[in-house]
């Protein structure tokens, strides 16, 4: 009995997280739907940001306030993120988006490194908090940047691919669905938007964050193919104007966007896929 109990325990553990990348691209697109038949562009900026939360929430069970796993950080990232990105659009004012420019990624560095709550536990997580920080601000800025939505789709895709290619359990894959899930939401929205921007450039870098806290050596002092495919996001981002770009000019529309965001995820994912090759381990 016992051993039947811990086997429907796992099936619905890995039916919880399976059916999360669902839900996502199912929040995404009804949000969405619903902001276009609704005349609002609020609504229809947030819908990537609520599906993130909502495919997170179900993949972990809830939106966790004291998570006791790396991966339990990620659902509330998601909410914070996006409601300081509804705040800068409300509010219109530059002084709220430079302010929230700033907070966010301080405030997701520190969340991210375990969330300090004393002078020693900040001094021995500081570099980290600096490293998180810095890439949070680098990926909205990277965002930001022409030529649009699509990008984000590459930098999902690309973590995804980079995370299968380095040999990371499958549950981590099913996480790293739900960015490309909810990616789906932000196509046609603005990219200026600090709804769109804010929640997918802190879900991007919590998830591949949280990928190498938990199965990373970098803790360790070593280096595996999971730090390498924790950069994969911002490598497809920093890509894609250069070369999404000119497939979306020759092949405009949808089929343009998917088959830059495959491209522009390409070289990172061989990259980590190449490196196993050649012996570096996960």
């Amino acid at each position: 009995m016992m051993n039947l109990g811990f086997w429907q325990h796992q099936a619905l553990l890995i039916w919880q997280a399976g059916r999360a990348p669902i839900v996502a691209a199912g929040v995404a697109l009804a949000v969405w739907l619903a902001g276009r038949l609704l005349r609002s562009a609020r609504l229809e900026t947030a819908a990537s940001g609520l599906a993130l939360g909502a495919g997170w929430a179900v993949a972990l069970g809830g939106v966790a306030v004291a998570p006791h796993a790396p991966a339990e950080r990620l659902p509330l990232l998601a909410v914070a993120a996006l409601a300081a990105g509804v705040a800068v659009d409300v509010s219109g004012r530059r002084w709220v988006a430079a302010l929230a420019g700033l907070v966010l990624p301080v405030a997701a560095g520190w969340w991210l490194a375990g969330a300090p709550r004393s002078d020693p536990q900040a001094a021995a997580v500081l570099p980290v908090m600096a490293c998180l920080t810095l890439a949070m601000l680098l990926a909205m800025r990277l965002l930001r940047a022409p030529p649009g939505p699509w990008s984000v789709g590459a930098a999902a895709l690309a973590l995804w691919g980079a995370l299968a290619a380095a040999g990371a359990p499958p549950l981590w894959g099913v996480l790293a669905l739900v960015p490309l899930a909810a990616s789906l939401g932000q196509v046609g929205a603005p990219r200026e938007a600090a709804a769109v921007r804010l929640p997918m450039a802190a879900g991007l870098v919590g998830m591949a964050a949280m990928a190498s806290a938990a199965l990373g050596r970098l803790g360790r002092g070593g280096l595996s193919r999971i730090e390498l495919a924790a950069l994969a996001p911002l490598l497809a981002i920093w890509v894609f104007p250069w070369l999404g770009a000119r497939l979306l000019a020759r092949l405009p529309g949808g089929e343009g966007g998917l088959a830059a965001a495959v491209a522009s995820a390409l070289p990172a994912v061989g990259l980590v896929w190449g490196l196993g090759r050649l012996g570096l381990q996960r």
